[in-house]
């Protein structure tokens, strides 16, 4: 996996494997350089425009916004303007997949 240098890659880079790791090959890292979080994505097909749905990671265990520190995962559907927050890994997880059911 590449390391990138988002906020605190110790805690996501394992979430982001074992997410990865359930998902399947749809999905891809996509954690940019300077980004806050880390995240994956995947496309969605729409015959109008792509559309895409994305996983944004925590990078500390507290939240704190003006530090721009996250505890919670934050799934974004469509063309981004949809997106919903879920406390853990496996409400991620359920949430992802109930909506991968619907294509």
């Amino acid at each position: 996996m590449t390391t990138f240098n988002h906020h605190n890659p110790k805690l996501a880079n394992p979430i982001i494997s074992k997410l990865l790791n359930v998902l399947g090959n749809k999905w891809k890292d996509v954690s940019y350089g300077n980004d806050c979080v880390a995240s994956i994505s995947r496309t969605i097909p729409n015959a109008n425009y792509d559309d895409f749905m994305e996983v944004y990671f925590p990078n500390s265990k507290k939240f704190d916004l003006d530090n721009e520190e996250f505890n919670h995962y934050s799934v974004t559907f469509g063309d981004g303007t949809e997106h919903q927050i879920c406390e853990t890994l496996e409400e991620t997880i359920k949430v992802v997949q109930e909506f991968e059911a619907t294509l």
